[in-house]
């Protein structure tokens, strides 16, 4: 019998194809089906087909990060809910994952400029039919590309676990043949970045507890606030799918207010610990929780930032990459200036980091409904990141020196444990006298 002849495997690019075609399928699933549920539910006779495709396009296009400029409005509607934005984004993951696993080295950023351009090439469609405007469209495609481009490499490294087989150059070997100062050097820069990563990580945790307690603290406004809304059963259930699209976005709205630096609620309206003058806000339950004043104790949110500092520089120090300050002590023979200056050094980069970490997530979480004062919605990016990076250096040189002296304290205890002996234990025939005289 004669052996069947082997076909041709595909390139990659139409992998890259297949998997755009994939993610767009199911993003365009996951929002026409509850438009189109709500639709029906709300009012069967008034079914209009093309309004709806209009309305999931737009909200297709807000999901993808995408500001859409609407007939009649003041300026660019901006809504990204986070929460769904996150989906296209894990479904761009998952898409680079498995083009890192059928491709070469040296041919994997076919696969991923297919799948980018692909998506990009669907926002601008989505855009032609539900917006028709040439700047939604433009918008549309560099946003989608953005989003799904960067959720691909991000699987990508995820499959590959290195960057040598991500782009084909073997960067350990590049390395190896650096100096010893460089290799200190990059030793020192990835301790910094993972630090700043710490204190992001650690700065959204706090404020999301914080949140939770607040809401928690305030339930009944928020339920009051449903019911005069009075949107029904299908209004409501639409209402709670937008609640918890922003929870991301309420949550770095929270991370701004512990800084100091606050939100907007509206132009002319900030609400932060230490200034607030809320006016008129969207009829949107949550946001019945908003504190309308200065509380008595609102600034003890400082300490938040602070506490998120204060983690990152007790990590960087049970990390021991600091070569920096060992460079500062062969340089600087008076140990404590060479401290002051390492720490200090320490402190100011992990700062920087956490803040350009976060800068990204605070712009998107920003809103502009496009209308009069709704056009600033959530906190100013660069103030929120500034001021967080601020507190994030001071509480970096504060962890980062009293992480030594809890080490210390811990062993001290250690060694009087050691000293005075493990304690005996009561055994069940032994008396109170004679249990207190062992």
């Amino acid at each position: 019998m004669e052996a069947m002849r082997k076909l041709p495997t595909p390139p990659l690019w139409l992998f890259g194809l297949f998997e755009a075609l994939q993610v767009v399928l199911a993003t365009a699933l996951m929002v026409a089906l509850p438009v189109l549920g709500i639709t029906l539910a709300r009012s069967l006779s008034a079914f209009d087909p093309e309004a709806v495709g209009v309305l999931a396009g737009q909200v297709w296009l807000a999901i993808h990060a995408s500001p859409l400029n609407l007939p009649g409005g003041d300026d660019w509607f901006h809504l990204v809910p986070l929460g769904f934005t996150l989906i296209p984004f894990l479904l761009a993951w998952r898409a680079g994952r498995r083009l890192a696993q059928g491709a070469y080295p040296s041919q994997l950023w076919q696969g991923l400029a297919a799948f980018t351009l692909g998506c990009a090439a669907a926002a601008v469609a989505v855009a032609a039919f539900a917006q028709g405007d040439p700047g939604t469209q433009v918008w549309a495609g560099v946003s989608a590309g953005v989003l799904m481009g960067v959720g691909s490499l991000a699987g990508c490294y995820a499959e590959a676990r290195s960057a040598t087989r991500m782009i084909g150059v073997d960067l350990e070997t590049l390395v190896e043949q650096l100096s010893q100062q460089l290799k200190w050097a990059g030793s020192y820069l990835w301790a910094v970045l993972r630090g700043g990563a710490v204190a992001a990580v650690a700065g959204l945790g706090l404020s999301a507890a914080l949140l939770a307690g607040w809401i928690a603290f305030r339930w009944m406004d928020i339920a009051n606030a449903y019911q005069e809304l009075g949107a029904g059963l299908w209004g409501g259930i639409g209402v709670t799918l937008l609640h918890l699209g922003l929870v991301p976005n309420v949550v770095l709205w929270t991370l701004a207010y512990t800084t100091g630096a606050g939100f907007a609620m509206g132009s002319g309206s900030p609400v932060g610990p230490l200034a607030a003058e809320l006016g008129s806000v969207p009829e949107v339950p949550l946001l019945a929780a908003l504190p309308a004043s200065v509380l008595e104790y609102s600034w003890a949110v400082l300490t938040l930032p602070l506490t998120a500092g204060v983690i990152a520089g007790w990590w960087l120090m049970r990390e021991g990459e600091n070569h920096f300050d060992d460079w500062c002590q062969l340089k600087l023979k008076l140990r404590p200036v060479s401290l002051t200056v390492s720490t200090a050094a320490l402190g100011l980069l992990t700062g920087l980091v956490a803040a350009a970490l976060l800068v990204g997530p605070l712009w998107l979480s920003h809103i502009s409904l496009g209308i009069g004062r709704m056009t600033d919605i959530g906190p100013h990016a660069g103030l929120a990141a500034g001021m967080f990076g601020a507190w994030t250096a001071v509480g970096t040189i504060v962890g980062y020196l009293a992480a030594p002296a809890t080490a210390l304290t811990r062993r001290r205890r250690a060694a009087r444990r050691s000293v005075d002996g493990p304690a005996r234990t009561k055994e069940p025939g032994d008396s109170a006298e004679s249990f207190s005289s062992s």
